[in-house]
């Protein structure tokens, strides 16, 4: 996408200019196998975010709950993925990964129900509940979303692209929730070395205001 307008849409085109990087630094999750692909939803928000920093790759503040769980967290006792904040705006922002194969390539149930089953609305909470989360949150800053979609290489679910998912998810949540949410930024990824976890896109959502 040409044009995004969110600050983690931003983030975004930096996650995927530093991927390959990470996934060559980040070393094994025990026995799942090498690369970022395989690390949980925190490690692999916060690696990335390093990441950026370190290349000084958004010019602003960008904290996770890994990193710093008091500047994530909002009115209400609860806490984001995210917090942003850049060019006198601030964000807080939602991630989840959408990784539906395991490491050897079978399809993975729990994941696909963590990101889209409508009726998971407790611990692990599925992120359509995460949408409803934060948009129910009392804060006057953009609310915003982020997937780090995991696009199978063999089976099911190959011909599936990232503007694909990313249009599923959003209509998803029209449907199932009393929310609106506008797909932002898609930016694709290839050439990790995980032979399942090669490659995806990192997708962006916005809360349409009012909704």
């Amino acid at each position: 996408m040409s044009s995004t307008r969110s600050l983690v849409g931003q983030l975004a085109d930096s996650f995927v200019d530093v991927i390959q990087k990470v996934d060559a630094e980040i070393g094994e999750n025990r026995t799942y196998g090498p690369g970022i692909g395989p690390h949980d939803e925190d490690d692999q928000i916060d690696s990335l975010v390093q990441a950026v920093t370190q290349r000084d790759l958004f010019d602003g503040l960008i904290s996770t709950a890994k990193s710093d769980v008091s500047t994530v967290r909002y009115p209400g006792g609860q806490a984001a993925d995210l917090y942003l904040e850049a060019d006198e705006k601030s964000e807080y922002c939602e991630a989840k990964l959408f990784r539906f194969q395991k490491a050897n390539g079978n399809p993975y149930a729990r994941e696909f129900s963590k990101v889209f089953n409508p009726f998971q609305d407790r611990n692990p909470r599925s992120f359509i509940h995460d949408v409803n989360k934060l948009a129910a949150a009392e804060i006057q800053s953009t609310k915003s979303f982020l997937g780090m979609y995991y696009r199978p290489v063999e089976g099911a679910g190959t011909e599936i692209t990232g503007e694909e998912i990313a249009d599923k998810f959003a209509a998803d949540v029209t449907h199932w929730t009393d929310h609106s949410i506008e797909v932002d930024n898609v930016v694709p990824f290839s050439g990790l070395q995980h032979e399942v976890h090669h490659r995806g896109a990192v997708l962006t959502w916005t809360l349409e205001s009012g909704k």
